[in-house]
């Protein structure tokens, strides 16, 4: 066990749950203490805008635009722009239009931390290839230029 700068004894890997889902965070240690327990992120979990699925610390997030202008802001809703108004949405398949749209990773304490989209990398860099890769937590982005 490792006491965290929050407070409260905590693993270094443990399930953290949240609206009725749960999933197994690991989390860094560095001279034998960590920023929040397991107990601490799970109350930074929120709702996706957009289907109401978990959102915990650590996900990819997007952050889309509604294109119907009656649309109603769900209460749970995070918003991350009010102009033009973008919403904290999940990286679920029947969510995201594509993992193209990940535009940041939710984080401590409960806010996104911002990264350039594929497509806003790719629009940035015409006639190239994008290729994003996820592996244990980090983000690689590669940009392939034609010879």
């Amino acid at each position: 066990m490792y006491l965290a700068k929050c407070g409260h004894e905590t693993k270094e890997s443990d399930t953290v749950s949240a609206f009725n889902d749960s999933t197994v965070t690991k989390i860094t240690i560095v001279n034998c203490t960590t920023e929040y327990c397991h107990k601490c992120l799970e109350k930074m979990a929120i709702k996706c805008a957009w289907c109401g699925g978990t959102i915990f610390i650590g996900d990819s997030v997007t952050l889309y635009s509604p294109v119907n202008k009656d649309f109603q802001v769900p209460s749970h809703a995070i918003v991350f722009n009010k102009d033009p108004l973008q919403l904290v949405g999940c990286h679920r398949r029947n969510c995201a239009d594509s993992g193209a749209d990940y535009a940041g990773v939710w984080i401590p304490p409960g806010m996104v931390l911002k990264h350039p989209s594929m497509i806003e990398i790719a629009l940035a860099n015409p006639g190239c290839a994008v290729i994003r890769n996820d592996l244990n937590g980090k983000i690689d982005i590669k940009i392939i230029k034609p010879n």
